[in-house]
């Protein structure tokens, strides 16, 4: 039977710090944030409680999806596979970090995030695959924080592969070289994002507030070398009145060319199109629309929008 869902919604989990929930999306109207698990600190987790919940959920909502799924980008009507199992998760329960973003959560007391103590994830993980919980299918993404700084990435990164999972997302700052990362570029089994949100050292420490950004690209020409089927992106976060130039946007994507990588991802800052989402000025779409409908003549082979891109781009078509 078809019905409105998503992927998240029907298989996903994702870790944060003190909590489980179902997705990390939220820019959308109805918010997102759906917990499953509140004041969570990495116990084992019942799984008989917490599938049925989520068919609880489903259960209560309007027309099975969640209000707080109002609007979402993601959902979509098809018919859905079944059964208890998770094929998507999301590991972001720490936040401390390696870069300095002006547009992380975080920056607003960066100290204490740093400082913040986070639990082991690892035994959850082992009890998702002992108990056949986790599809062998799944995708893994890393979020966070900077996974090449967890403590347990390189274990986790490692006892994954084992399993049998052959899908791995992972978000990194750039700055920390990673052994792990780049067996898997290898492996073809891994789509690594690095956002560098800018095309010149001055604006990259203007919106990074780390003085790093010839190390990323080092990094990044030496993660491109050992690419054998994997993805690597460059990602674009523009930020209005900050680096929403388009020298800066022509200079990361013929940066990247460089780099010999030949794939992007673009997005446009999470809290300015919250408090601007009715009122974003002509020129964001034009930079969108430029980088989305350009990206093949500076050498790439694709470009994702991320969440709040691909809204801003169905909502102005559907004003035309």
């Amino acid at each position: 039977m078809k019905y409105i869902s998503c992927p998240q919604l029907e298989h996903g989990i994702t870790f944060y710090s003190n909590s489980v929930m179902i997705c990390c999306i939220s820019s959308h109207a109805g918010g997102g944030n759906i917990c499953q698990i509140d004041n969570y600190k990495g116990e084992l987790i019942d799984w008989d409680k917490f599938f049925e919940k989520r068919r609880q959920l489903r259960a209560n909502s309007t027309n099975g999806i969640p209000d707080k799924c109002e609007g979402c980008y993601y959902l979509k009507e098809q018919e859905w596979p079944e059964g208890d199992y998770i094929d998507e998760v999301l590991i972001g329960h720490w936040t401390y970090c390696n870069c300095n973003c002006t547009y992380c959560y975080t920056n607003s007391d960066k100290k204490f995030f740093n400082s913040l103590r986070t639990y082991n994830i690892m035994p959850v993980i082992r009890d998702m695959a002992e108990k056949n919980i986790l599809s062998k299918d799944a995708l893994i993404t890393f979020g966070g924080g900077e996974p090449t700084i967890l403590t347990e990435f390189e274990e986790l990164m490692d006892f994954l592969s084992d399993y049998g999972i052959k899908r791995f997302r992972i978000h990194s700052s750039g700055i920390k070289y990673s052994k792990s990362i780049e067996r898997c570029l290898e492996e073809g089994k891994l789509a690594l994002i690095v956002s560098v949100d800018s095309g010149s050292k001055e604006i990259y420490e203007k919106v990074k507030c780390v003085p790093c950004f010839d190390k990323v690209w080092e990094n990044l020409r030496e993660y491109a070398k050992h690419n054998k089927g994997s993805l690597i992106r460059t990602k674009y976060v523009l930020m209005p009145y900050v680096n929403d130039s388009w020298t800066q946007i022509k200079n990361w994507l013929n940066m990247t060319q460089e780099a010999g990588i030949k794939d992007i991802a673009f997005d446009i800052e999470d809290n300015w199109f919250k408090a601007n989402r009715e009122q974003v000025p002509e020129t964001v779409y034009e930079m969108l629309d430029f980088v989305y409908n350009h990206y093949g003549e500076f050498g790439m082979n694709s470009c994702e929008l991320y969440e709040r891109a691909s809204n801003y781009r169905i909502q102005h078509d559907e004003q035309k």
